[in-house]
């Protein structure tokens, strides 16, 4: 079980492992921060890239209009927007954590 732990400016996260034929505790610290910034970084990177694609998409859409433009697509275009919805949020909860205000996105 993996449980965040606050150092001063350093959060730490703590692995706790049990030993059921022992009477004691086994603690791991892995520093959180790095792997953060890791995972921030790695989103940051996957959305700009997205961004790209999304704009080359719109871009054929509007030239012409592809034979797969029916419903699957309509389909595909409503899940992506449910799915960014949701990461928004997600993106509004780590704002709030460090403290800062999220730029509200209009739906």
């Amino acid at each position: 079980m993996y449980l965040p732990i606050y150092m001063g400016s350093v959060v730490r996260q703590h692995e706790w492992q049990f030993d059921d034929d022992a009477e004691t505790t086994v603690t791991e610290s892995k520093p959180v921060k790095p792997a953060l910034m890791a995972e921030l970084t790695w989103a940051k990177l996957y959305t700009k890239v997205m961004h790209k694609d999304l704009v080359a998409i719109s871009m054929a859409i509007k030239k012409s209009q592809p034979p797969t433009a029916g419903p699957e697509l309509k389909e595909s275009a409503e899940k992506l927007h449910d799915q960014l919805q949701s990461a928004n949020r997600t993106v509004g909860e780590l704002s709030d954590h460090v403290g800062i205000e999220s730029t509200p996105v209009k739906s």
